[in-house]
């Protein structure tokens, strides 16, 4: 959701607020229809509690990982590793977390390319997690060094 909220940040300025409502609008209501049909939360209330919550993490993730867009890999890992992780530790973690971050540059860079028209009409598709070559090489963005302005 986060990959299609950046691409549609790149649609005129008149409609991206409509587009990004929408798809909000979509998952929270998709979300609640969990809680009540698979988790039998009959009471409002209590979805709403839990709808709330999400959408305090949702505010968090929006910030975390726009902010390692801007800073480099390695914030944009530490975001990834903090909401995705849980910031657990573990053999494979460090390794998981530049899957992501290699998968979420990858897939932002494809939809960027894709035209407005494409994404209008949910001809959107993800590729897949690849885990070859992952860390044969290192990212430019890693070893991007703070400025002033950031």
């Amino acid at each position: 959701m986060y990959l299609v909220t950046v691409r549609l940040r790149g649609f005129p300025a008149e409609h991206v607020a409509v587009w990004h409502q929408n798809l909000l609008d979509h998952f929270f209501y998709a979300a609640e229809d969990r809680m009540a049909v698979w988790h039998g939360m009959v009471a409002r209330s209590v979805r709403n509690k839990y709808l709330k919550d999400l959408w305090l993490q949702w505010r968090g993730l929006l910030l975390s990982y726009d902010e390692g867009l801007v800073r480099g890999d390695a914030v944009l890992g530490a975001a990834v590793w903090r909401n995705v992780f849980r910031a657990g530790e573990g053999e494979g973690v460090v390794g998981d977390v530049g899957a992501v971050v290699g998968y979420m540059r990858r897939e932002l860079g494809r939809l960027g390319e894709m035209g407005d028209g494409e994404i209008a009409e949910g001809k959107v598709g993800f590729g897949k997690l690849e885990l070859k070559g992952l860390g044969a090489r290192e990212s430019p963005w890693m070893r991007k060094s703070f400025t002033v302005e950031d």
